[in-house]
C-alpha cells in the first residue's frame, strides 16, 4: 500500500468469498461489532477508495535484539487498487534516514541526513503483484501493504480485539494458522531465491561453463538447506490492525513473523521480522 506463489483473489472477489467465514471467526466487543466483521468492513472500506498513501518501517530482530543493518523505511501510494509506487530508504553511515520525494509522494521528514533510495512500481496482473524492476528494487515487493492486507483474508485466520480500544479506534489482532504462516514464509523465500538465481545467471554470463555449473550447484545446495530449515521451524505470523471504526478504514497495520528452530528452549530466542505501515490521505 525489514525477504511463493498461489492465486490471490482481487479485493472485491476476496472480500465476497471470505466474508462469511471471517464473520464466523471473530469475537464481539461489548455492544460492538464482532472483531472479524470490523476487519471485513475495514478491508471493504479500503477497497472503496481510489487511492491511499502509506509510510512504514521494517526490521529484523534476533534473540530479541534488532539487527541495525536490517532497518528499512519505506512508503508509497496505491492507485486504482492495482498499481503501487513504492520507495525505500536505507540508513546512511550515521544510521539516519531521510525521505526523498518520488512522483508526488509526501516527505516523511525523518532527518536531515541523506540516504540511498530504491524505487519500484508494482502492478497486479492475473492475481499476482509484479514489480517492474528486478534486483534490490524488485525485492521491495515484499513490503507491498496491499499484499499484506490480502493475507488477512485467509479463511482460517483467528480475529480478536485487543483491550484498550476507544475513541472510534479499534485494535484487531489477526493470527494466521501455523500451516498458513509457514506457507507464506516458504513462498516469500522461494521468490527471493529465484531472484538471486536470476542475478547470478546474469552475472556469470561471461564465465566458463565450469564456473556457471559451480554457481548453479551452490545455489541448489543453499536452496535445499534453506527449505529444510523452514520445514523444521516453528513459524507464527500475527497482525495488529488499528481501525478507524467511524469510517471503517485501516489506520495502521503491524505485522510480526517469528521463526524458532528446533533446540531453542528460551522463548526469547529465534528470529522476528517486524513491519509497521501507516495509511493516510484516502481519496
Amino acid at each position: 500500500m525489514g525477504a511463493m506463489k498461489i492465486p490471490v483473489l482481487s479485493h472485491k472477489q476476496g472480500l465476497s468469498a471470505v466474508a462469511a467465514l471471517l464473520l464466523l471467526s471473530g469475537c464481539a466487543a461489548p455492544g460492538g461489532r464482532p472483531a472479524a466483521e470490523e476487519l471485513n468492513l475495514a478491508l471493504a472500506g479500503m477497497d472503496g477508495k481510489d487511492a491511499v498513501t502509506f509510510e512504514g518501517s521494517a526490521a529484523l530482530l534476533i534473540a530479541g535484539k534488532p539487527v541495525p543493518e536490517s532497518a528499512l523505511y519505506y512508503g508509497g501510494k496505491v492507485q486504482d487498487h492495482s498499481r503501487i509506487s513504492l520507495y525505500s530508504l536505507l540508513p546512511d553511515e550515521a544510521g539516519e534516514t531521510r525521505s526523498v520525494p518520488v512522483q508526488g509522494v509526501k516527505k516523511s521528514g525523518r532527518s536531515k541526513a541523506a540516504a540511498p533510495s530504491f524505487y519500484t512500481k508494482l502492478e497486479k496482473k492475473n492475481g499476482e503483484w509484479q514489480p517492474q524492476q528486478s534486483g534490490e528494487a524488485g525485492r521491495l515487493a515484499g513490503l507491498n501493504p496491499l499484499q499484506q492486507l490480502e493475507e488477512l483474508q485467509k479463511p482460517d485466520t483467528q480475529v480478536t480485539e485487543e483491550s484498550g480500544s476507544s475513541g472510534g479506534i479499534r485494535v484487531l489482532r489477526i493470527r494466521l494458522s501455523p500451516a498458513e504462516a509457514k506457507r507464506q514464509l516458504s513462498e516469500e523465500l522461494e521468490r527471493e531465491m529465484q531472484a538471486i538465481r536470476q542475478e547470478s545467471v546474469a552475472e556469470s554470463a561471461g564465465q566458463t561453463a565450469e564456473v556457471r555449473e559451480a554457481m548453479d550447484t551452490l545455489w541448489t545446495q543453499k536452496s535445499r538447506e534453506l527449505k529444510q530449515r523452514i520445514d523444521e521451524a516453528e513459524v507464527t505470523s500475527v497482525y495488529f490492525m488499528k481501525v478507524d471504526s467511524r469510517h471503517s478504514l485501516p489506520k495502521r497495520l503491524t505485522w510480526t513473523r517469528t521463526i524458532r528452530y528446533p533446540g531453542m528452549t528460551d522463548p526469547a530466542d529465534g528470529e522476528a521480522y517486524v513491519t509497521k505501515v501507516d495509511f493516510y490521505g484516502y481519496q
